[in-house]
């Protein structure tokens, strides 16, 4: 009988491993990876120092290929915004990346299962899991195997409403990019609920640019085609024919305030229980979703009390809670009828990005730029209502 049985083995899945070994070493947990590593992961790569900050912690340092990042560039109509944070995060390939994390684990002795597909899950008293290998017996399961994953399927959870799709693609720099250690976010085209990214890359050693586009929408699929041609759009206003590249498209979901993410003896995290809707920050929210999950499951299980009917209140409390509710009510104001007036307002409050993106970095917050940046946004607000 294992303590517990981790459903994927991608960063919330290692994450959550590595920071329960941190605080209950004597529990028996396994992982199960239905790939072999090293397994590739459509993903821009984009990490903000803090997920770094946070393995930190506890001793861990991921060794892979990656570019440093020292800005984050918005674009809007008519308007380019440069933030400079030193190191606030990286671009790595998740190739790469997930395969380094694997051997962390690894090397700590935590049971990795490579190659172990799940294939079905009958919940009782404890929780009897067949895969591919043979059936496993846990006292409880946590479902880390991202947004088409068995475990919301095979566990009973309900299909999630936000979501989004995303085409993306490597190609040569081009004349337009920026520095190489600046990540864009380009917001231009106003009919795309969403946005077109650069993100500074290594394939093979070869610096090449990330480029995609991520597409919001609520319930049913958009299309995928639609999401190929916004990104041919993007890519011939820069000189690039789509059709000389390797096209990469899959879909995310993004976290819902208050949508269930356990229930008995099974909870979620990572993208499986949901991650930032507004940007498809994924990897570093991953990792902090670990952070929380370790200290809690050790709790639970030395109490024995495997209901797990707070896990929902414990990520909401935390750092990563308010993180994605902030995002989340980001998402709900931009893509609405004032997206005009919160473009107009944005190069105005330089200050505000700044504190959002040291957040990313996972820095300490300064209180007065917190009140400075607020300070920036009402005076902002206050003007463009004064003209209205």
């Amino acid at each position: 009988m294992l303590d517990i049985v981790i459903i994927g083995g991608g960063p919330a899945g290692i994450s959550t491993a590595l920071h329960l070994q941190a605080v209950a070493p004597h529990l028996r947990v396994a992982v199960v990876e239905k790939a072999r590593y090293p397994r590739d992961k459509i993903c821009a790569g984009g990490i903000g120092a803090r997920a770094f900050r946070l393995f930190e912690r506890i001793g861990v340092a991921i060794d892979c290929p990656c570019v440093p990042i020292d800005a984050v560039a918005l674009r809007i109509t008519n308007h380019e915004i440069v933030v400079d944070v030193p190191q606030c995060g990286a671009v790595v390939r998740r190739l790469l990346f997930d395969h380094a994390l694997a051997n962390v684990a690894i090397a700590r002795g935590i049971d990795l299962r490579q190659g172990c597909a799940v294939e079905g899950l009958v919940i009782g008293h404890a929780i009897t899991i067949q895969t591919s290998q043979g059936s496993l017996q846990t006292r409880a399961v946590v479902g880390a195997d991202g947004v088409a994953g068995v475990t919301r399927r095979l566990a009973g959870f309900s299909r999630p409403t936000l979501r989004a799709q995303v085409v993306e693609l490597d190609t040569e720099g081009t004349s337009h990019d920026l520095p190489r250690d600046t990540v864009v976010f380009d917001f231009v085209e106003r009919s795309l609920r969403g946005y077109a990214w650069d993100f500074p890359t290594l394939v093979d050693g070869e610096p090449l640019m990330c480029r995609g586009v991520y597409v919001l929408h609520d319930g049913e699929d958009r299309p995928t085609n639609e999401t190929r041609t916004q990104l041919a759009h993007y890519l011939a206003a820069r000189g690039l024919d789509i059709a000389r590249y390797k096209v990469k498209q899959f879909a995310e979901q993004g976290f819902t305030p208050g949508a269930a993410i356990s229930k008995p003896r099974v909870l979620l995290v990572g993208e499986a229980a949901g991650i930032d809707i507004a940007t498809g920050e994924g990897i570093g929210q991953a990792i902090e979703y670990g952070a929380i999950a370790g200290p809690y499951l050790a709790s639970a299980l030395a109490r024995d009390d495997l209901g797990f009917a707070d896990w929902r209140q414990a990520v909401d409390r935390h750092h990563l809670g308010w993180q994605m509710a902030i995002r989340y009510a980001c998402y709900d104001n931009f893509y609405s009828a004032r997206r005009g007036s919160i473009e107009n307002m944005m190069p105005k409050l330089g200050k505000l990005l700044r504190v959002g993106i040291q957040d990313f970095a996972g820095l300490p917050l300064d209180k007065l730029a917190i009140a400075h940046g607020a300070g920036q946004f009402l005076a902002a607000y206050a003007t463009r209502h004064r003209s209205a």
